[in-house]
């Protein structure tokens, strides 16, 4: 196929450059002039005719796919390839960012309800307490009421110097000490409470009164 492809080039290679001195001798026996040449020329080397069907407007549709990334996102968003990754990774940043701000929220949040709940736990288990403690001396005072010996040493108190029933006080233990001066009199009490003096005795009395007030506030919150 090669050598016959080669043979029909060659003869029309040969036909061409005859017909081309045949021209020649024509122009130069005076026999063709520039104009008949020309109409030879245009008649020669005309270009091939269109055809109405390449005329036609293609009616099928285009097949060919779109296999571009970049000019697909760029149709979508008007962003370059790199443009829509960048936007992509900044929006996933963000999201990232707000789930974090979120979950610590929720981790502050639970720990707070933890703390509340350790509260609630600990004001229960210090109400119970108080409750029990004012019960029992509820109990005392009742019996102290009955105790024969409790109310003569009460009434033998009230009547002597402030002094002496101090004196007489710091060698009792402070839950008895206590019980003596809420059964007195405020003005009593605070006659004798005037007489702790050193720093020794300060300490005990108002370790003594600080549980009495305390015993005063249990009492009014049950």
């Amino acid at each position: 196929m090669k050598k016959l492809g080669g043979v029909i080039v060659l003869t029309l290679a040969i036909n061409f450059l005859a017909a081309a001195g045949g021209i020649g001798y024509l122009f130069q026996s005076g026999k063709l002039d520039r104009a008949k040449i020309s109409t030879i020329k245009e008649l020669v080397f005309a270009p091939p005719p269109v055809s109405s069907a390449t005329t036609q407007p293609s009616t099928q549709p285009t097949t060919k796919p779109v296999n571009s990334l970049e000019e697909l996102l760029a149709k979508a968003s008007g962003r370059t390839a790199g443009e829509q990754v960048e936007f992509i990774q900044r929006s996933f940043d963000a999201q990232m960012a707000l789930l974090d701000r979120r979950q610590r929220e929720l981790t502050d949040l639970q720990r707070q309800v933890d703390l509340a709940k350790q509260q609630m736990e600990r004001d229960r288990i210090a109400l119970e307490k108080g409750r029990t403690e004012l019960t029992a001396r509820q109990e005392l005072a009742k019996k102290l009421e009955t105790d024969k010996g409790f109310q003569d040493s009460l009434q033998l108190y009230n009547t002597m110097p402030g002094k002496q029933v101090k004196t007489i006080f710091m060698a009792m233990d402070d839950a008895t000490m206590r019980q003596y001066l809420q059964s007195m009199q405020p003005r009593v009490a605070a006659r004798i409470i005037k007489e702790f003096k050193s720093p020794d005795e300060l300490t005990r009395i108002q370790k003594v009164m600080e549980a009495m007030r305390t015993s005063e506030q249990t009492a009014k919150g049950g």
